[in-house]
C-alpha cells in the first residue's frame, strides 16, 4: 500500500533481505491531483556465504565429510571384521585343540580299552600256563634230583672199585671167568662210565627243561610291574628257544633255521622281563605262523624255500635295536597299516584273536621303544628301537 503523504523528502527501509525491488513514488499538489508514479528497481545482493559458488562449496564439503565419514565407517566396518575373524579363529583353535583332546583322550580309551582286554586275556592264559609248568615241574625235578643223586652213587661205586687191591680184583676176574660170566672189573668200570655220562645227559636236559618251566612260570605271573636292568641278549635267546620249542610239540611243527646275531655291546636294559618276554614270544611266533603258510599255503612252497628265523641286537651310541626278521610270504600292502589294531587277524577261523601284535606295540610304547614293521614279498622285519 501507498505511505500517507508526508513533506519529507526521503523514505527509510532498513535490513531488507537480499532479492530484486521496485521502488515507486508519487506526489500529490495544493490542487489535489497526484502525479504519475515514478519507478525505480534495485537489486541487494546477498553476502558472500550464502552465494551460489558458497552453497557449491558447502556442497563439495558436505560430500567430502560423507565420504570421509563413508571411508572411516568402512575402516571401522574392516576392523570390527579383523577383530571377530581373529576371534573366530581363536575359538576355531580353541574347538580344533578341545577335539584334538577328545581324540588322544579317545585314543587312550581305546588303548586302555585294549590292555584291559590284554591282561584279562594274559591273566586266563597265565593261569593256565603256571598250572601246567608246575604240573610239570614236580616230576621234573624227581627227574633232576634222582638223576644227581645216582651220579654221586656211581661216582662212590666207582671210587669203591678203584679202591680195590689188584690182588682182589685179580680174584674177582678170576671168578668171574670160572663162572662163564662177563662181569670183571674194566667192563664194569666202563659200564659205570656209560651210566654216569647217561645221567649226566639225562640232569643236563632235564635242567634245561626247568629252564623252561621257570620261565613260563615267570611269564605266567606278570611280576610286580617295575622296570629293573636286565640283560638283553640272554632274554631273547632264552625265549626264541622257548618259542621255537614250543611250536616243534605243536600240531604243525616246522623246520626253520634260527640265526642269532646278539651284539655283545648290548648290555642291560630296564625292562619288566615278565613284560618284555611276550614281544619275543609274539614276535617270534608270528614269524613262525608267517613261514608256515608260505610252507602249507596254496601252490606249496617255493622252490628250495628254507623257513629261516634271524634275530639280531645292535648298540649304537646309547640307541638299542632289535630286528626280528623271517622270510615268509611279507605282509600286503593293503593291511600293513591295520596288523597293529586290536582284534585285527588275518588267521582263519578261531586261530588267532587278533591281539598279539596289539599287545606287543603297547608293551614296547610303555617301555619308551618304537616298532616299525618293513615289509615286501619274502621278508618281514620288525624292528624294535629303544633310546637306551
Amino acid at each position: 500500500n501507498w505511505s500517507n503523504p508526508t513533506r519529507e523528502a526521503k523514505a527509510d527501509y532498513r535490513n531488507l533481505p537480499y532479492g530484486t525491488y521496485t521502488f515507486q513514488i508519487r506526489a500529490i499538489g495544493e490542487s489535489g491531483v497526484w502525479s504519475k508514479p515514478f519507478e525505480y528497481t534495485f537489486t541487494i545482493n546477498p553476502p558472500w556465504w550464502l552465494s551460489w559458488w558458497a552453497y557449491t562449496l558447502y556442497g563439495l564439503i558436505f560430500l567430502a565429510a560423507l565420504r570421509s565419514f563413508s571411508l572411516w565407517r568402512e575402516q571401522k566396518l574392516r576392523k570390527e571384521k579383523d577383530q571377530l575373524q581373529q576371534k573366530v579363529e581363536e575359538r576355531t583353535g580353541e574347538l580344533k585343540k578341545k577335539s584334538e583332546e577328545l581324540e588322544h583322550s579317545l585314543e587312550d580309551l581305546k588303548s586302555t580299552q585294549s590292555q584291559l582286554i590284554q591282561q584279562e586275556k594274559l591273566a586266563s592264559l597265565g593261569q593256565l600256563t603256571a598250572g601246567i609248568a608246575h604240573e610239570i615241574k614236580n616230576p621234573l625235578n624227581f627227574v633232576n634230583n634222582f638223576a644227581e643223586l645216582s651220579v654221586e652213587l656211581v661216582v662212590e661205586l666207582n671210587e669203591d672199585i678203584n679202591s680195590l687191591s689188584p690182588e682182589l680184583q685179580a680174584q674177582i676176574d678170576a671168578l668171574s671167568n670160572a663162572t662163564n660170566s662177563t662181569f670183571n672189573i674194566e667192563n664194569s668200570k666202563l659200564t659205570l662210565a656209560d651210566i654216569q655220562a647217561n645221567l649226566s645227559k639225562i640232569h643236563e636236559h632235564g635242567s634245561r627243561a626247568d629252564s623252561i618251566v621257570q620261565s613260563m612260570l615267570m611269564h605266567s605271573r606278570g611280576g610286580d610291574g617295575k622296570m629293573e636292568p636286565t640283560p638283553l641278549n640272554p632274554i631273547i635267546k632264552e625265549y626264541v628257544n622257548l618259542a621255537f620249542h614250543g611250536m616243534r610239540a605243536g600240531k604243525e611243527s616246522i623246520d626253520v633255521d634260527i640265526d642269532l646275531q646278539l651284539d655283545e655291546s648290548v648290555g642291560d636294559l630296564p625292562l619288566i622281563a615278565e613284560d618284555f618276554s611276550r614281544v619275543i614270544l609274539n614276535l617270534t611266533n608270528n614269524a613262525f605262523d608267517a613261514m608256515r603258510d608260505k610252507l602249507t599255503g596254496d601252490g606249496g612252497p617255493e622252490t628250495g624255500y628254507v623257513p629261516r628265523l634271524t634275530v639280531r641286537t645292535k648298540s649304537d651310541n646309547g640307541h638299542i635295536t632289535i630286528e626280528i626278521e623271517d622270510n615268509g610270504p611279507g605282509i600286503p600292502d593293503v593291511i600293513k597299516d591295520k596288523i597293529l589294531q586290536p582284534f585285527f587277524t588275518t588267521k582263519k577261523g578261531t586261530q588267532g584273536t587278533g591281539l598279539g601284535l596289539s599287545i606287543t606295540n603297547d608293551i614296547v610304547k610303555a617301555h619308551g621303544g618304537s616298532m616299525d614293521i618293513d615289509s615286501q614279498p619274502g621278508q618281514t622285519v620288525f624292528t624294535i628301537t629303544h633310546n637306551g
